[in-house]
């Protein structure tokens, strides 16, 4: 008979555990979660658990902010986080963020939960009427299309290598999100506690020799070349070498269609993102990673041109329509391919084109100057706005979604500017600042939003993180009462038509406005109302003194009059 004194002890771990365990492994400090029934074993180990061992939780109010907290705090950082919602419901709340993480290539780990699959009495079997009917055929065809790995796990002895596999293929070129998808029964199950990393991504892919030096022959022997880029890397070194190309071969540079600043506004060959004024004379054109390098119905390269487009996809697969002309397509890490192609381009300075670069770079930020000044007095506009906030912003950060867009503002380096992507899922801006200021908690992030932007970012539950996490975030709202992008594409579109001739545009404006500083008081924030331009300013001191004294966040409501389309 066994002397139950010497049975040995069970040190077996819960699946839910193992997860959080291997999360933290894999160097994920940080889980935002809008959690539910399906978690249970996930929050026992949260009471259980050393924090150090596993992400620390960031409890999300609602999924959006989850998954954009994510995103926001790997702009800030380059590291990759995760997020954990509840089943298919809100699963479907989170597919936004993801729409937004997958158009610009943000590695996060996505987690839900899946509703119990027994009915009897095994651990984690259903027992409440919702798991019947949230039950789906396949829950992850919600998200199929906006990650790049998917799994769900059936035996928790796969919990831990599952996690390592898909933080291994997200963080592999070109990023992007993984999905797993946690049916309740095997989250309840033991298995043995992770000791490692099973698995690592791949290292940077570096370019084919001879492509780059095709590419360098090809620009050095241009009579106007042209860089086109839109996103940087986090720690600048894609900015340093487009930078020290154009300066050292005469080259130069329009920001399109930015999601992540590169160039900082001084830089004397940076040319604005007015492509249409600059593609149509380019003889060579160099695309660095840019999903959208121009719009084909406004502007295309000459029928000589040659078009290079480097990155680690310079396809953009993930597009299914994108009929840009390539003449040359160079797949690797980006700051890498410009690191090789730096090394073998001449280094020419050719003085004239120098001269007519620097130009155009100082007749473009003479347009945003009178922009600003035009909007300096009564209704303000959003180049005064832009100004007045890169006036205060020294070396934080602007997140801007509707606010906007980066020319108008001027900066000192590169990743001071972050904006929503190509997806245009709205509601992205304000929850994305909340993760970069957690990154950032002792600089400036300001959160520059128009006013549905704002509203479509749940800014109760996004108030209420900042509280809860101690975040001194400034959020800047513009606000003029309508979907103002709605109305620039019907003008676009029907420039004569009756919605162009009526008072107001149908379906465009939601009066009466709600009460902003209202909303973000309820949360302890402080709050103003800024009716004239002059008055700006003046609020922004005050916000700053508010955010470095009390450590409190600060909601500015600003009149501003209706959008011309600035660019």
């Amino acid at each position: 008979m066994n002397n139950p004194a010497h049975v040995q002890a069970d040190t077996r771990i819960s699946a839910g555990e193992a997860i959080l365990r291997s999360l933290k492994l894999n160097e994920i400090d940080y889980l935002f979660i809008n959690p539910g029934s399906d978690f249970a074993p996930i929050i026992e180990a949260y009471a259980a658990v050393e924090s150090k061992e596993i992400p620390q939780a960031v409890p999300c109010p609602h999924e959006n902010i989850a998954v954009s907290m994510a995103h926001g705090y790997f702009l800030a950082t380059g590291q990759m986080q995760a997020a954990a919602v509840h089943v298919n419901v809100g699963l479907a709340n989170a597919v936004m963020g993801l729409l937004n993480a997958h158009a610009d290539d943000i590695p996060v780990f996505m987690i839900s939960g899946r509703n119990p699959l027994t009915e009897g009495d095994r651990m984690g079997s259903r027992h409440t009427p919702i798991q019947y009917g949230q039950e789906m055929f396949d829950q992850t065809s919600l998200v199929r299309e906006s990650v790049k790995w998917d799994y769900e796990l059936r035996y928790p002895e796969n919990a831990s290598g599952l996690v390592d596999r898909g933080c291994a293929v997200a963080r592999m070129e070109p990023q992007g999100a993984a999905y797993m998808s946690l049916p309740r029964e095997p989250l309840c199950e033991l298995t043995e506690a992770p000791t490692g990393n099973g698995q690592v991504s791949t290292s940077a892919i570096h370019p084919d020799p001879e492509a780059i030096a095709l590419a360098a022959r090809k620009l050095a022997n241009a009579k106007n070349p042209l860089i086109i880029c839109s996103r940087g890397d986090a720690a600048g070194e894609l900015s340093a070498e487009l930078q020290a190309i154009a300066i050292e071969n005469s080259i130069a540079i329009s920001e399109v269609f930015v999601t992540r600043n590169v160039l900082p506004t001084d830089f004397a060959n940076g040319v604005g993102g007015n492509i249409a004024a600059h593609l149509p004379e380019a003889d060579v054109v160099l695309v660095v990673d840019t999903s959208v390098a121009w719009i084909e119905s406004k502007a295309s390269p000459r029928s000589d041109a040659e078009v290079i487009h480097i990155g680690p996809d310079p396809l953009f697969t993930r597009i299914p329509v994108r009929g840009y002309k390539i003449t040359q397509a160079i797949q690797c890490n980006a700051v890498t391919g410009l690191k090789a192609l730096r090394s073998v381009l001449p280094g020419n300075i050719n003085p004239q084109r120098q001269s007519k670069i620097e130009a155009r770079h100082l007749q473009f930020r003479e347009r945003i100057v009178a922009k600003a000044e035009a909007g300096s007095a009564g209704l303000a506009n959003k180049p005064w706005i832009a100004k007045c906030v890169s006036d205060v912003i020294g070396d934080g950060v602007i997140v801007g979604e509707r606010g906007g867009p980066l020319p108008l503002y001027n900066l000192n380096q590169p990743n001071q500017w972050f904006g929503n992507t190509q997806a245009g899922g709205l509601g992205w801006g304000l929850p994305a600042a909340l993760g970069i200021q957690l990154a950032n908690r002792d600089r400036l992030v300001a959160c520059v939003v128009g006013d549905g932007s704002y509203m479509f970012a749940n800014p109760m539950a996004c108030h209420h993180v900042a509280a809860a996490q101690n975040l001194p975030l400034l959020t800047v709202v513009l606000n003029n009462g309508s979907w103002d992008a709605v109305r620039i594409s019907t003008l676009d579109i029907y420039p004569d038509g009756a919605a162009a001739k009526a008072n107001h545009v149908p379906t465009v404006p939601f009066m009466p406005t709600p009460d902003f500083g209202s909303i973000a008081e309820a949360s302890g924030c402080y709050a103003e109302t800024i009716e004239l331009a002059e008055e700006l300013p003046g609020a922004l001191q005050r916000a700053l003194k508010v955010i470095r004294e009390e450590r409190r966040q600060v909601l500015l409501d600003v009149k501003t009059g209706m959008d011309d389309g600035e660019k």
